[in-house]
């Protein structure tokens, strides 16, 4: 249910956020039996970070939680009409197994990837493959003949966000609050009263705050996240582009592409100096002839986009651009704050939202619910600090 006009006034839980993650929180807490209240400023779902995201989901992680996180995730998504109780026709969120394939042109690189392959089955990914440049362009004969070595996994892909957002939050049953911009959480003694926004208070003695780059600015105790800016530039159909390639990731630079109705999605991790939280974004204008004309761009192991980059005209690209919320170790934040009882944090996930959301919206719930306890978290805040943060940067695909 839809409210714009405020007449909430108090809550099981409210969750700050109307993007995956807060969707798959409202979702998992009315599974745990709460009625969420879901607070989001902009007029629809998903608008911001979720809607700049490549859509991208890839269980291909070193991290034992995250392959688990990332393969749960992507098992909700592929049977979202089972899980939520929606029609099909109702619970598609467009997912497709397009396969993730990371590749090098490293000397060498063959044994490092075997030994990461040999890793990610021993922890649950037994469908992963290692692939020499032979077989990487006897499967994809669009690569490169520098291309020495390659992993590829079927089963990782792709879908719709915003879809995926949306589904969420109608089967969760929650009461959305649209264009509602929550001013502070209140507090007293260090407990959570409620929240006050710009269009009443909302009482209530649990807040998940699952708002993105804005989580610091409302936390009000420190978080060890820093924001930096990424883009994602949506090329138009072309007859060069391989409509059935995977998402193809460039291990040595990071510049990646996939098909993206004919045409192509294409982004590049590259370094970018912390900022505060925007809203909108503004994108780079030269990100563009970066990605596709740069020597360590996505031409650099897939041929044709040398010859399709330059020819490309501005009315063909469409540019976005977003903020990670990125942590020291490149994991989300899930559980209690530190100095405030009854507020639960759920960001930080360094480019990976759409990704582990689901996941991590079922452990949020089991932690508040006490299904499960703190130990049995990976994912808990005290794990970290919040000194050093800004500086901790490394490239995140």
């Amino acid at each position: 249910m839809t409210d714009r006009q405020q007449r909430i006034t108090t809550a099981d839980v409210v969750i700050i956020g109307g993007g995956i993650v807060g969707a798959s929180s409202a979702f998992w807490l009315a599974r745990a039996g709460l009625k969420p209240v879901l607070i989001e400023r902009l007029e629809s779902l998903a608008g911001a970070t979720t809607a700049s995201s490549a859509h991208s989901v890839r269980a291909q992680f070193v991290e034992p939680e995250n392959i688990a996180m990332m393969r749960e995730s992507i098992q909700t998504y592929e049977r979202l009409p089972e899980i939520t109780g929606l029609p099909s026709g109702e619970a598609d969120a467009g997912f497709v197994r397009g396969g993730y394939l990371f590749a090098s042109t490293a000397p060498g690189s063959i044994g490092a990837i075997r030994d990461r392959v040999t890793h990610q089955r021993a922890h649950g990914l037994p469908d992963v493959e290692a692939l020499e440049g032979d077989e990487v362009r006897h499967r994809f004969p669009w690569m490169d003949p520098a291309v020495v070595a390659a992993s590829y996994r079927a089963g990782d892909g792709w879908l719709d966000g915003r879809k995926a957002t949306e589904i969420l939050v109608r089967a969760s049953g929650a009461t959305v609050l649209m264009e509602t911009e929550v001013l502070e959480i209140v507090r007293d003694g260090g407990r959570v009263l409620g929240v006050r926004t710009d269009r009443g208070a909302v009482a209530t003695g649990l807040v998940v705050l699952a708002a993105g780059p804005f989580s610091g600015l409302l936390a009000g105790e420190p978080l060890p996240l820093t924001l930096v800016r990424r883009h994602r530039l949506v090329v138009a159909p072309r007859d060069e582009i391989p409509t059935h390639a995977p998402m193809t990731v460039d291990a040595d630079t990071g510049a990646h592409w996939r098909p993206h109705r004919g045409g192509a999605l294409v982004a590049w991790a590259r370094p970018d100096a912390p900022g505060p939280p925007l809203a909108p974004v503004p994108p780079d204008p030269g990100f563009p002839a970066m990605v596709l004309r740069d020597r360590d761009g996505i031409g650099r192991l897939t041929p044709f986009w040398r010859d399709l980059g330059p020819a490309l005209t501005p009315g063909e690209l469409s540019l976005a651009a977003g903020q990670y919320t990125i942590t020291p170790d490149h994991k989300p934040l899930i559980g209690p704050a530190a100095a405030t009882e009854g507020l639960w944090i759920h960001t930080g996930y360094s480019g990976h939202g759409i990704m582990g959301a689901p996941a991590g919206g079922r452990l949020l719930a089991d932690l508040i619910t006490g299904v499960i306890g703190p130990a049995d978290n990976p994912f808990r805040l005290d794990r970290l600090t919040v000194e050093g943060t800004a500086d901790n940067e490394r490239m995140v695909l």
